[in-house]
């Protein structure tokens, strides 16, 4: 009698431990291709000057081109999101190599989210590509700190990543730790939905952030855009 109420018990742990290592799950994406990606479209935050489309999201040999148009029926301009399809991330190390968006008013971000929870954030700004704000938005509350880089982020390929365990945050680029903080709690994994994303957005209301990001004007000539690659979760 005994075995027969230790099985179920066994197949039950069993069962919830396969869960567990399912979603936490190591990510490696070149971003080469868009296969476990959602691309965002129709929709972007109120405060921003852009919607995202489809349209404004290239693949290519080189990694992931996010580029600024003029294809939204919502806003003033048309920006774009790649959200990872792997459901329910945790604790780990997570990173991409970007090349940030010069362009003033432009925003260049690779993020872990969970909605109304947590966010963990590496953004650049067109307004100074040599600093990188690391941010924790929790309890809808926003924690940015800006870490000045030795060089130009907009110039070529860097890595960008966060470690992120129960008692703290740890930024790193080009695998030297810049900023670790344990002064702000985040919402456990097992009770929130995180998932990865990048994007790149616009930012046109004077009155909000202006001197974060500044204020978007389309340029005279080119396309302003930022570019990712290699994107990775290690649990």
């Amino acid at each position: 009698m005994r075995v027969l109420h230790i099985l179920p018990s066994v197949a039950l742990l069993t069962s919830a431990i396969l869960s567990l290592v399912q979603a936490w799950d190591a990510i490696t994406e070149s971003l080469t291709n868009h296969d476990n990606f959602i691309i965002a479209d129709g929709y972007g935050p109120e405060r921003w000057g852009c919607s995202f489309r489809d349209t404004e999201v290239h693949e290519s040999s080189a990694g992931t081109r996010i580029t600024i148009g003029k294809d939204s029926d919502l806003k003033p301009y048309s920006c774009g999101e790649l959200i990872h399809v792997e459901e329910d991330l945790g604790y780990g190390v997570y990173s991409i190599e970007m090349i940030s968006s010069n362009v003033v008013g432009q925003v260049t971000s690779f993020f872990l989210i969970a909605n109304e929870d947590t966010e963990i954030d590496v953004e650049i700004t067109g307004y100074n590509t040599e600093i990188a704000w690391m941010n924790i938005w929790h309890e809808q509350k926003q924690n940015p700190i800006s870490i000045n880089l030795p060089f130009d982020s907009s110039n070529d390929w860097h890595t960008y990543s966060f470690e992120w365990r129960k008692n703290f945050v740890a930024w790193s680029v080009d695998g030297n730790v810049v900023l670790n903080r344990s002064d702000i709690a985040t919402t456990p994994p097992d009770e929130a939905n995180y998932r990865l994303a990048i994007n790149s957005w616009t930012q046109v209301n004077r009155e909000v952030n202006i001197h974060w990001a500044g204020h978007f004007t389309y340029p005279e000539y080119g396309i302003p855009s930022a570019q990712f690659r290699n994107m990775r979760y290690t649990p």
